[in-house]
This record gives C-alpha cells, structure tokens and sequence, in this order.
C-alpha cells in the first residue's frame, strides 16, 4: 500500500509507503531458488540481528528515494518504522499504528551492474555495498538486565555469470554470488557475522535449458558472549526441474553442521521439495 514515482526519465524514483523492506533492500540474489531461507528472501541474518526489519509477506511504513545518474550504477536510501513485533506470528496485515515507543530503522545500498544492458555483449553482474543503522533498545547478552540503544552493520552482496551457453541476452550458464554481513556489536547481535556463497547453472542438462542446478554453503557465527553457541554451517544442494511454463519442482538436500550454532547436537541432514505454481 503504497504510491510510486518515477521522474527524470527515470534516474529517480520516489516510493512512501507501507511496504516491506526487502522489496528495495537486502534482496536475494538474481534468479535465487533455493529453498533454505538464509537468503530468501532477504539476507535472514539481518532480521536475526534487527527484528523490526520487515520481508514479504510482513511491511512497514516507509519511504525509499533511489537515485540512477548512469545506467550502471544506482544508490538507494530507505527510512522505515522499526517494530520488532511485526515479523511475529501475531501480528496481522491490518496493525497500521505506529507505536512511539519504537523505532527507526535506516538503509543505505550503492548497486554497480556489468552487462547489464539487453543482450550485451559480456556476461552481466550486480554487486552491492550498504549499511544500516537501527534506532531501536536492545538487550545487552555482556551485561544481563542492561540495554544499548541503536545497531547497525554493513553487507556486501554479488552475483556474476562466468560462463555462457549461447549469444548476448541468453540465460544459459554458470552464475556465481556471494554475500556477507558483519554487524561489529556482538555484545547485541545474536549473529555478528554471516556469510554465503555458491552458485547456479541455467541448462546444465541437455534439452533442460528451463531446468536450474545450484549449490549454496551458508556460514552463520554466533556471538561469543551467548554460551553454549559457535557457528552453523549448511550445504544445500538443490535442482528444479521446470514441467512446463507455470509449474516446477525441486527436489532439495541440506546438510547442516551444529544446527542453532550448539556443537553439542548433532549434524542434521534434511531433505525435501518443493513446488511451484504459477496462476
């Protein structure tokens, strides 16, 4: 719910709002299908850190200005309502008040594209730099019983195709991403440092060119001042087959070391699937 405002030939463009955070900021990687949600669809570790930080289906209200002087490079500012209740299972679509007691939450994100023209003739790229800064009163886990007012991190995000199956403009190949989040006060954030990277190929079977194989590797480090916690590692190996143009399915396996960061548990291999329709 929201009004949207493209001026200047488009080199600028205007958006206030109720909407999600995630629709303009900290979005997944191009052409993302895993089904792990460390980076669908925003980059989870973040949300972890900074609950206010609303995804679909959940929003806010906000206003983003994003600013394009060249095609290839654009810088996005975002002011948003920070409520940490909001992501919880009992909030609902309609809680539009803002309460005083809350926050703000404030994102910056600088994006730098390769290629990215129609059919050009290299192999397109997007890379990411932001940072973000909430208002909000956080739980010290250094001191018990003490607060810290405000967080904030920085992330990096990209994703490159490095090889191709075709001319200009095909979607076929290989396509690596990477993305990581450093968030410096451990002493408030749950995860101060996330990382990821892997990658995806469009057409890797002959006479599959819709179908997409990709693997993912997910890094999650606890703070040290919670006890008992380290780090969680996943694997993911996924395949979606696409049976027509509306309906896929995507046999899924992951392999997660210290699942919740607790090397006392042990290592978990999940499988499952998933199915996609379009209407």
């Amino acid at each position: 719910m929201f009004l949207q405002q493209s001026l200047l030939d488009g080199r600028l463009d205007l958006k206030a709002g109720r909407f999600s955070t995630g629709n303009d900021f900290l979005a997944s990687p191009i052409d993302l299908i895993f089904v792990n949600e460390a980076l669908n669809p925003i980059i989870l570790a973040v949300q972890t850190n900074v609950p206010g930080v609303t995804a679909e289906p959940n929003a806010t209200w906000g206003g983003r200005i994003a600013v394009q002087p060249t095609p290839w490079f654009s810088i996005s500012t975002g002011a948003f309502y920070s409520d940490p209740t909001l992501n919880q299972l009992t909030a609902n679509g309609t809680e539009f008040g803002i309460n005083s007691s809350e926050g703000y939450f404030l994102v910056t994100e600088a994006t730098f594209l390769v290629h990215a023209e129609n059919k050009a003739p290299g192999m397109p790229g997007r890379y990411r730099l932001g940072a973000y800064y909430d208002s909000n009163q956080y739980d010290s886990f250094s001191h018990p019983g003490a607060e810290r007012t405000g967080n904030y991190g920085l992330y990096m995000m990209g994703e490159q195709m490095i090889f191709r199956e075709g001319g200009p403009g095909s979607a076929k190949g290989l396509t690596v991403f990477g993305a990581i989040i450093y968030a410096p006060s451990a002493s408030i954030n749950k995860m101060p440092v996330f990382a990821s990277t892997g990658a995806s190929y469009r057409g890797l079977l002959p006479n599959r060119d819709r179908d997409t194989a990709a693997f993912a590797l997910y890094y999650g480090g606890f703070s040290r001042y919670l006890p008992g916690l380290t780090y969680e590692l996943v694997l993911e190996w996924t395949y979606a087959i696409a049976l027509g143009r509306r309906l896929t399915i995507q046999p899924d396996v992951q392999y997660v070391i210290n699942p919740g960061g607790m090397s006392s548990v042990g290592n978990a291999v999940v499988l499952g699937v998933q199915i996609g329709i379009e209407f």
